[in-house]
């Protein structure tokens, strides 16, 4: 499905996926039927373009490798990366917010089977300055770099500390600085925004603007698990959030009650880089254990006019922000706070409250307000880079 026709000479063709989580019953069905069968639904628009990205979300580990507060579900099998491999992805960012979540141990593991299936990588490695290195290919003849990275907290790799590139507007300023005059096209992965709503926050939306600005190409946003809109500046392009490609909503510490039937809408995006890149859709939808299969024909139609809609809201994307996110966000934070109490968890709610800073009270005040004359909001949130709690779910 076309959501933006390209128009002159075509440079490039991108195909791109969000979040990779092979966990909890994607990971039981995989194991049963192979892994290459959970991504069986994105290789034909994969294959079809001239580059396959996708996010991976969790490392390469083992349960006993599990960080303490970490979801002990949350890692890959080994089989995975070439699995994605087979089905026509050729490099993945590992610029996330759970890349550490087996800690050292498994992001060189994870770094080692990805080189042993021939997938190349971005965002994250053994020191900071490995973390920034890009991915360098050879598409079409022409040199293609991206680099990665994510609203990282104390993931963030350091001079001698293995981790995840931040996205850090000096640390990114200095990358496109030095990789600029060697790529024929720039692409920038970036792990931001807040999870489970339609717009993203201010500040995605000025980072985005300001990557564009400095020569970025094309951004590729992930984190918020649901799909959001794209917007154009000049030729570059900018998708705000790819959405989940393979997830089980159950996995983890809890299933979020906000936007579940949305987070099941998902696809394949392709962009076609040229004078006015295009934008366009395979459309794909989770089954009930977070593996794509593609969409029928009406819910195809809805997701299409849905991101059609949010990109055309983008004009006014920080008021759409405030007012129609904001009160899900405070959905969301109170449902996060509400079980961890239950379960007895008392350091991630406190870790959670004492994420608040002082930016987020207008949008907690809005929230409130909002909810009292609005009644429910639609979406939700969990946030890297504009609200309290970096979770994944």
């Amino acid at each position: 499905m076309i959501l933006r026709a390209a128009s002159g000479p075509v440079r490039l063709s991108v195909a791109a996926v969000g979040d990779v989580g092979v966990v909890g019953r994607a990971r039981a069905r995989a194991r049963r039927e192979g892994f290459e069968r959970v991504f069986a639904g994105i290789a034909g628009a994969m294959r079809g373009a001239d580059l396959g990205f996708a996010n991976l979300e969790f490392p390469v580990g083992e349960p006993e490798w599990v960080e303490p507060g970490r979801a002990a579900e949350f890692r890959h099998d080994p089989e995975v990366p070439a699995a994605l491999v087979a089905a026509g992805v050729r490099v993945v960012s590992l610029a996330n917010n759970h890349m550490m979540d087996c800690g050292a141990r498994g992001l060189l593991r994870t770094l080692e089977r990805c080189a042993a299936a021939g997938l190349e990588t971005a965002g994250a490695g053994a020191t900071l300055d490995r973390a920034r290195q890009p991915a360098r290919l050879t598409v079409r003849g022409r040199r293609v770099v991206l680099l990665a990275y994510a609203a990282a907290g104390d993931h963030a790799a350091g001079p001698a500390r293995c981790g995840v590139a931040p996205l850090d507007r000096a640390v990114i300023e200095r990358d496109l600085e030095r990789w600029r005059p060697e790529a024929d096209d720039l692409i920038v992965s970036a792990h931001w925004g807040s999870m489970y709503v339609d717009y993203p926050p201010p500040r995605v939306l000025e980072v985005a603007d300001w990557l564009i600005a400095h020569g970025v190409d094309l951004v590729l946003g992930h984190h918020p698990h649901v799909t959001q809109g794209f917007r154009a500046r000049g030729a570059a392009l900018t998708l705000f959030s790819l959405g989940d490609i393979v997830f089980d909503p159950s996995a983890g510490e809890f299933e979020a009650g906000v936007a579940g039937e949305l987070r099941r809408d998902t696809g394949v995006f392709t962009v076609t880089l040229a004078p006015e890149s295009g934008l366009a859709l395979d459309p794909l939808v989770l089954d009930a254990d977070g593996v794509p299969a593609p969409a029928d024909p009406v819910r195809a139609a809805a997701a299409a006019e849905r991101l059609a809609r949010l990109g055309a809201g983008l004009e006014q994307g920080a008021e759409r922000f405030r007012s129609e996110s904001a009160p899900t966000l405070l959905r969301y934070e109170l449902e996060s706070l509400g079980t961890y109490l239950r379960r007895g968890r008392l350091d991630r709610a406190l870790k959670l409250l004492f994420s608040l800073r002082p930016r987020h009270v207008p949008l907690i005040w809005s929230a409130l307000t909002r909810r009292r004359g609005a009644g429910p909001a639609r979406g939700a949130t969990g946030d890297a880079g504009a609200a309290p709690g970096e979770r994944s779910r």
